[in-house]
């Protein structure tokens, strides 16, 4: 038996006569009939695989998906109509409606590919009304300064921008960070912003917490930009957070870290915080030095327990640095063991053996150094440790010596 979609591609080539096709005389007549949606059985079930099998159909011979991609996504179609309230199957003219978005999308910059990876996240903007629905977003989108690859890039990121009402969470992100040019950085770095969410608790968040630890407006849109997310939850969610982060962590509303706080704990349950606390725990930290860390900066806790295994194995076992001078110290636990701190670590070693630098000259002096200033300082005068460094981190320290001559470094 034929699928809905190969019988509404008949019917748009004109076999719509009866006795024109085998077997299309039938399927052609129950269109019009109440009972056409039966086209296998009675069962409501079959009628949704029936649905299903014609749009996982559809994705194949227009999208290019695989038979695997296609058979997932019309899953997912599925699963979100039910959740949606939705009755199945989908409406005959889905068809229609489908191949327009496709060509609208092509129309306004779409690569195939482009248009294969919006519909995985969002299969339901195949069902959408250009004219309705898909214009008049573009527009918002448009008047923002987005076009191009640029707009291309935003959807891809964010297929449901296509499918959420835009012009209340843009004014609300217009009016937290000041520039559409603002508002349009944080749309093409975020691929979770909830609209909806946006619109209605960005602004009461902010508000918030400017009054509960006087944070100014350019230092928070670091971090709006940073986690958009954070700063859209639901209002009583947000203010449960702001709590937690003085009363789990020990960061006053005061400090410069809170808003690294607010990072933390809505990344990390307590149970999180716990198991990293055990890892420090068994190096012999004391929760006075676990907590004094963390109120230094709270992004120490981001590396998974086994990362943090190894960076104070480094640090401890390999450096012989004590718990209670490292609680002080969080650059430590910020910056990469193989990317910095080992390099710097070696460097410094070879030239206090050589007695070209004090022997007191300390590893977390250096290595807060920015890369060029630590070459200039340290590398590029002593030829004692041009392989060294070069060993460690792949640099070809003559060609960066050539580099600094030439007033590139």
């Amino acid at each position: 038996m034929k699928t809905n979609y190969e019988v509404y591609k008949m019917m748009k080539l004109g076999f719509s006569s009866i006795g024109t096709v085998n077997g299309v005389r039938c399927l052609y007549s129950y269109f019009f009939l109440p009972g056409f949606r039966r086209i296998s059985t009675s069962s409501s079930s079959n009628e949704g695989n029936t649905s299903s099998s014609s749009f996982a159909n559809f994705l194949v011979e227009n999208l290019g998906f695989s038979n695997h991609q296609s058979l997932s996504t019309s899953a997912t179609l599925d699963s979100r109509r039910r959740v949606g309230g939705a009755k199945l199957p989908i409406d005959f003219n889905w068809v229609e409606k489908a191949e327009s978005v496709i060509q609208f999308l092509k129309q306004i910059g779409f690569q195939q590919n482009d248009i294969r990876k919006v519909v995985c996240h969002d299969p339901q903007i195949l069902l959408s009304r250009v004219s309705q629905t898909l214009i008049p977003k573009i527009k918002v989108l448009n008047e923002l300064g987005l076009s191009g690859s640029d707009l291309v890039q935003v959807i891809v990121g964010n297929p449901l921008v296509l499918r959420r009402n835009l012009g209340p969470a843009i004014h609300a992100f217009r009016t937290v960070l000041g520039s559409d040019e603002n508002v349009v950085r944080v749309i093409k770095i975020s691929s979770r912003v909830n609209f909806s969410h946006a619109a209605k608790y960005l602004i009461p968040n902010v508000e918030m917490l400017q009054s509960y630890c006087g944070i100014s407006g350019d230092k928070l849109q670091k971090h709006i930009f940073h986690r958009p997310s954070i700063y859209c939850m639901e209002t009583n969610s947000f203010r449960k957070i702001l709590i937690r982060v003085e009363e789990k962590l020990g960061i006053s509303r005061n400090s410069a870290m809170f808003v690294y706080g607010i990072q933390c704990v809505t990344t990390f349950s307590d149970k999180n915080i716990y198991d990293k606390y055990e890892v420090f725990k068994s190096f012999g930290w004391t929760q006075s030095d676990f907590m004094k860390l963390i109120r230094r900066n709270p992004l120490c806790l981001t590396s998974n327990e086994e990362r943090i295994k190894d960076r104070l194995d480094f640090l401890i076992n390999q450096l012989g640095y004590k718990p209670d001078h490292l609680a002080s110290q969080p650059p430590f636990f910020t910056y990469s063991i193989e990317k910095r701190l080992l390099p710097r670590h070696k460097v410094l070693q070879v030239l206090k053996e050589k007695g070209l630098i004090k022997e007191d000259y300390h590893l977390l002096s250096a290595s807060v150094l920015s890369e060029a200033k630590f070459l200039k300082r340290f590398v590029f005068p002593f030829e004692e440790v041009h392989e060294v460094y070069a060993q460690l981190t792949g640099s070809i320290v003559e060609s960066l010596v050539a580099g600094r001559i030439k007033g590139q470094i």
